[in-house]
């Protein structure tokens, strides 16, 4: 892995929205990140590999993946999967589209279980097309749809998550300006870090805001 070639960039990840009780009492959503972007280096096996690092440790119950600014000619070019390293397989997001596609990826992209099919959106587009923003069900190969929560469903949240892009043509370049995971599961209620105004300072700042927050219980 040719690290000091910028093709790995790690970000510690950071709780940016909750978005909404699950079933099962006291979880919700959460989205992590975002993630380090940029250029997707063309014709290039390896690809862009970004992390985000979730601090929380619970059972993950759902996964997402919101891709921001993605801009590539030729959507069939890319390969995005999701890494859970030392924990799962790579699960595919999306590759080859229709085969050879050649309509463009213009905009904010979410890979999910309940999209809508990728494929399918993308029949009969063409390059002087751009393949529709929006969420879409993560798929393999042929369009086969990659069941994203039994990849993932169960395992701790806790430590890095890594999304791969990686253009396996040329001539076409592109690139992104972030990404964030949406993992349900995570607890609703979150006791107060040290740092808790988030400057990566513990001082009498946050001593202030502890001492605001005495006696706070999670009901």
């Amino acid at each position: 892995m040719r690290i000091g070639c910028c093709r790995l960039a790690a970000l510690a990840g950071a709780v940016v929205v909750t978005s909404r009780a699950l079933a099962g009492g006291g979880t919700v959503e959460r989205a992590y990140g975002p993630g380090f972007a940029g250029l997707i280096p063309d014709n290039d096996a390896i690809g862009f590999l970004s992390v985000i690092s979730v601090d929380e440790s619970f059972p993950v119950q759902s996964v997402a993946v919101r891709l921001y600014g993605l801009n590539h000619g030729y959507c069939s070019d890319l390969t995005l999967e999701l890494r859970r390293p030392g924990v799962t397989a790579p699960a595919l997001l999306a590759t080859n589209i229709r085969n050879g596609n050649s309509a463009d990826f213009n905009g904010d992209y979410t890979f999910t279980d309940t999209g809508a099919d990728l494929w399918a959106t993308a029949n009969g587009l063409t390059g002087l097309d751009v393949l529709p923003p929006g969420d879409y069900r993560a798929s393999g190969a042929n369009g086969v749809f990659v069941n994203l929560n039994g990849v993932f469903g169960g395992i701790d949240a806790q430590g890095p998550w890594v999304l791969r892009i990686a253009d396996d043509d040329f001539l076409v370049s592109g690139s992104f300006t972030g990404w964030e995971i949406v993992l349900g599961g995570a607890p609703e209620c979150r006791a107060p870090g040290a740092d808790l105004n988030g400057d990566g300072v513990v001082d009498t700042a946050d001593l202030g805001i502890l001492l605001g927050q005495f006696g706070f219980t999670c009901d």
